[in-house]
């Protein structure tokens, strides 16, 4: 603290006018770093506050963004689903449809049936019903009488019953019907 020099009715006047002038400079020294320091954390919180409002501007553009692309993305999964279950429906017919299983009472059916149709051929072409160079068209009328019954049904265009070879009437369904052998090609399964 400054210290004064006594004079008749006090300090002198000078010294303290002197010592006033410089805390007012002092104070008015204070005052402006005051003020910078205010303009400066105001300036700051500008600052932060622009700096907040442009991320924030920025975060919700990203957003927009990614929500398209993950729109995009969706449709393109949907896209994709739609044609994976349509390949799927493909595929599935066409193992349905090639790759029956038959096991061996089919089979036999099968071939007897064949033989029958052979037999019958050839019996025909022996009784000199159809001429052995023509193939046999059905007839509206009642066949010879030397024909079988069987062999009538067959002739007269009445199929015998059907034999089905679908997978739902066929015994062996837990099975697969066939395999890819080495080569590449569909073989049936034993």
């Amino acid at each position: 603290m400054e210290q004064f020099t006594y004079v008749k009715r006090g300090y002198d006047p000078e010294e303290v006018d002197r010592y006033i002038a410089t805390l007012e400079q002092v104070i008015k020294s204070y005052k402006e770093k005051d003020n910078a320091i205010k303009n400066a954390i105001i300036s700051a919180q500008v600052a932060a506050d622009n700096m907040i409002k442009n991320a924030k501007n920025q975060a919700d553009e990203y957003k927009g963004q990614i929500a398209k692309e993950l729109d995009k993305i969706t449709t393109e999964i949907e896209r994709q689903r739609i044609r994976v279950q349509a390949f799927q429906d493909v595929y599935s017919g066409l193992v349905r449809k090639y790759l029956t299983t038959l096991d061996d009472n089919d089979m036999s059916d099968l071939f007897t049936r064949l033989d029958d149709v052979d037999k019958l051929i050839t019996r025909l072409k022996e009784t000199d019903i159809v001429p052995p160079t023509v193939t046999p068209e059905p007839m509206d009328t009642a066949p010879a009488p030397s024909l079988s019954k069987e062999e009538a049904a067959v002739f007269a265009g009445n199929p015998a019953p059907a034999i089905s070879f679908g997978p739902e009437n066929s015994p062996s369904l837990n099975k697969p019907a066939a395999r890819v052998n080495d080569e590449g090609n569909y073989v049936p399964n034993a």
